[in-house]
């Protein structure tokens, strides 16, 4: 069954497979199985687990599998990854099929790869990668190859952030400093329109069409919300209510409307002309909505990122559209 970790979908089959398992199969990959996964993919951001993994995780550690595809929308993965040794790969929007995903934030939902081994994973990546009619989000090129940029790259590395970590991996490469302006408004903006769209993806799960179906229920309102009610976990039915609030006639101008206009604004500001890599830390301590702002960055703008482990600190770095080779160059250069 494909449950994407949900009781609302505890006993679903699905009826094809998605793109890029048909692109693995074809190029001759193995699939070892599924993993363990939070419901839908959505993201505890009220309160950190210290020692939690996700199955992806434990499954490479553990050498059950060389690597995972993943839909890392809130940072999950990619901080994780960093902490666990391994490296998130998290290609531009619209480069790899969505197609036979279950939906979470439709415009930010992205296939990634996880592995040990950023080389592989990228051989991975140009596997799945390219253009696919069914998904209409897509870029028209039919591969993607990932060279990487002759020139020596220039890493920009935030002042908004006092890190060690980040300085010594920049100084590998020219270095510039950049301030992210309104940095704190990206984890409001990736929430209200993460939320929206979230609340818009799960109103499919009813109890008719597919998927859970309550028992004992006196009407079709009362399926409805008998089903969600057991079928659902917290963090969904948080999601939805919010959801639902932000796209209600009364906000939908004050939150929605605006975060939109933001989010516009926030991919405007990133041109990547004085530089080809902004580095982030993964983390900025244990309160998962403070670090929201910097798993939301790659996601709202479209951006390519590749998270690793860098002396024992997890950073994540983004590069401009399409430009993963750049990306692929920097982890060579200090590869773990």
């Amino acid at each position: 069954p494909v449950t994407a970790g949900s009781k609302m979908l505890e006993n679903f089959v699905a009826p094809f497979d998605a793109a890029v398992v048909t692109r693995l199969l074809e190029g001759g990959a193995a699939l070892a199985g599924k993993t363990e996964m939070d419901e839908f993919g959505i993201a505890d951001i009220s309160e950190y687990t210290p020692g939690k993994i996700s199955g992806a995780v434990r499954a490479i550690a553990e050498g059950k599998a060389a690597c995972a595809l993943c839909n890392d929308v809130f940072g999950t993965y990619r901080r994780e990854s960093a902490e666990n040794g391994l490296c998130y790969i998290h290609p531009t929007y619209g480069t790899v099929s969505r197609f036979g995903l279950i939906p979470l934030v439709s415009s930010m939902d992205q296939i990634g790869v996880m592995c040990k081994d950023a080389v592989e994973g990228f051989k991975l990546l140009a596997r799945i990668a390219g253009n696919d009619p069914r998904d209409g989000a897509m870029f028209p090129e039919k591969s993607f190859g990932y060279g990487k940029p002759e020139k020596k790259l220039t890493v920009a590395v935030p002042g908004n952030f006092d890190s060690p970590a980040l300085q010594d991996f920049a100084a590998n490469f020219n270095k510039t400093t950049i301030n992210l302006e309104h940095f704190g408004v990206y984890k409001q903006v990736m929430y209200i329109l993460g939320c929206a769209e979230i609340s818009n993806n799960i109103s499919r799960y009813d109890g008719i069409k597919f998927g859970y179906r309550a028992e004992g229920y006196k009407g079709l309102e009362d399926l409805y919300t008998k089903t969600r009610t057991e079928a659902f976990g917290l963090q969904t039915k948080l999601a939805a209510i919010m959801g639902a609030m932000v796209l209600s006639h009364n906000q939908y101008a004050p939150y929605y409307e605006k975060a939109m206009k933001i989010r516009r604004l926030i991919k405007e500001a990133f041109k990547f002309d004085e530089y080809d890599i902004i580095a982030l830390p993964v983390t900025l301590g244990d309160d998962p909505w403070e670090n929201l702002s910097l798993h939301a960055l790659a996601p709202l703008a479209g951006l390519p990122s590749v998270s690793f482990s860098y002396k024992g600190t997890g950073i994540q770095l983004l590069a401009n559209v399409k430009n993963e080779g750049a990306l692929l160059a920097a982890w060579e250069a200090v590869r773990p």
